[in-house]
Parts: C-alpha cells; sequence; structure tokens
C-alpha cells in the first residue's frame, strides 16, 4: 500500500514537471520570436547574467553555470551577443590568462528595455504560469 501511494505521489510529480517543461518549452519558442533589439531569450538570460556581475564580467566557466550552459554552449551562444556588440571579451586584472565577458555598454543601455520586452511577454501568460504552478 505505502509503495502504490509513494509510486502515484512521484507520477503526480513526474506529470508536473513535463507540464512544466513542456509550459517552458512553447513559452521560451515564443519569447524566441522577436524579442526587441534582435536578441533571443537564452541571449537575454546571458545578459541578465552579466547585468549581475562586477565591471569586470564573469569568467566564461562562471557564466555558463549560472544560465546552465556548458563552456562550448556558452561560447556559441555567445557568438550573435558578440556580432551585435552586446558583449565583449576582456582580460582579468589579476591574470591576463584569464578571459572574461563583460555586457557592452550599449547592452547595458538597452538592458531595461529587453527585460520589459520578456516582462511584458511573461505576464501575458501569468494565469498560464499560476495555474501550471499551483498545487
Amino acid at each position: 500500500m505505502r509503495s502504490q501511494l509513494y509510486s502515484k505521489g512521484i507520477m503526480q510529480i513526474l506529470d508536473k514537471f513535463l507540464k512544466l517543461r513542456s509550459f517552458v518549452n512553447q513559452v521560451e519558442s515564443r519569447l524566441d520570436s522577436g524579442l526587441v533589439y534582435g536578441v533571443s531569450f537564452n541571449e537575454f538570460v546571458i545578459m541578465r547574467a552579466l547585468v549581475a556581475a562586477d565591471s569586470e564580467g564573469m569568467r566564461r566557466s562562471d557564466l555558463a553555470a549560472t544560465v546552465g550552459l556548458s563552456v562550448s554552449g556558452l561560447t556559441r551562444a555567445l557568438q550573435p551577443l558578440e556580432k551585435l556588440g552586446y558583449v565583449e571579451r576582456r582580460d582579468a586584472l589579476v591574470d591576463a590568462r584569464e578571459r572574461r565577458v563583460a555586457l557592452s555598454k550599449t547592452a547595458a543601455a538597452l538592458y531595461s528595455d529587453i527585460e520589459a520586452n520578456v516582462l511584458s511577454r511573461l505576464a501575458d501568460r501569468a494565469d498560464e504560469i499560476t495555474k501550471i504552478t499551483a498545487d
């Protein structure tokens, strides 16, 4: 009996997790179609992490861990942001061998507009987010 209850509870958690995963994929897909200034949702996530970093920026490995990518995945994800002039590579002040990534002044000036665009789009889905995350 106990294992059936446990199993039922785990299945409910799995079902909720899969619904949430599907929902996140749908929302990210819609967010990717036309954020302001040509930024994708994943690029926004990277920019958001860099906004929180200090003026030296972040090491690629730390940034990758923060946004949930491998270092090679992050390197590929940074390429469009570098082409747009939104991120720049910097040498660390302490160790010149260490390369860092920082938000450019251009991106810092645009960031609040991009964030407002993301928040607006998420607000449109607030009811769905509340429903899917409710117990």
